[in-house]
């Protein structure tokens, strides 16, 4: 499976950085041990007293590999929380943790990213040929040039400026009576529904609720906790 590739920049920081930074947090904290000893209001002091008890070098050893181990869990945390796009055969497979999305070359009608702001803001959006949305995946994704290049290189609809449809969304506000008419029957509920999820940060209930909206013909874009509808083209 060919990939979009990730910057060299990225991964060493993930790899090499995040581990050094960590050693080095903990040798800062180990030279500043005996300062917070020292103070009897530091919180959990009898912990911090029984730490500068520890003799040397062992103390240092301690300190350092806490720092290095918290550094690497970072590591593995930030590699789970990357989206890998690539092309199989005449499938588009886009994978984040333990959760694998497919799309067949000729299901595809448009593909982007759509940005609202911050590194895992980002999202890969897939429109079926009809105008339905396939899937969206949300996460720390590739650089967006590499992405274009593996997916132009396969013949797959790219779309750089993004959703093409974005002149046909409306915000949706909670009881406003002429969505009534124009919104099927259930989805006003739907998006009650999904506006809760959203402003408790539930994004597996968000994306549940999606779904269901694009099964009674609504696409949604959102925009921090507001969101916007468009009836999809069937």
């Amino acid at each position: 499976m060919q990939k979009a590739p990730r910057s060299l920049a990225d991964l060493a920081l993930v790899c090499a950085g995040f581990p050094l930074i960590g050693a080095g947090l903990g040798w800062l904290v180990h030279h500043f041990w005996g300062w917070l000893n020292d103070r009897a209001w530091v919180p959990l002091h009898g912990l911090v007293r029984w730490i500068a008890s520890w003799p040397e070098p062992w103390a240092l050893t301690g300190m350092v590999g806490a720092g290095l181990l918290a550094g690497l869990a970072l590591t593995a945390s930030a590699f789970w929380g990357y989206v890998v796009i690539g092309v199989d055969h005449d499938e588009l497979v886009v994978r984040r943790g333990d959760k694998t999305r497919r799309a067949r070359h000729a299901e595809i009608g448009t593909v982007w990213v759509e940005e609202s702001g911050g590194l895992t803001s980002k999202e890969l959006v897939v429109l079926g040929r009809d105008g339905v949305e396939l899937w969206r995946v949300r996460g720390d994704l590739p650089p967006r040039p590499g992405i274009e290049a593996l997916l132009t290189a396969h013949g797959l609809p790219w779309r750089a400026g993004g959703d093409p449809h974005s002149d046909a969304y409306r915000r949706w506000v909670e009881g406003l009576p002429e969505d009534d008419g124009h919104l099927p029957p259930g989805a006003n509920a739907l998006l009650a529904a999904r506006q809760r999820a959203l402003r408790r940060d539930d994004r597996e209930d968000a994306d549940a609720l999606r779904l269901e909206l694009a099964r009674l013909g609504i696409s949604l874009r959102d925009e921090k906790d507001r969101q916007h509808w468009r009836h999809t083209a069937r």
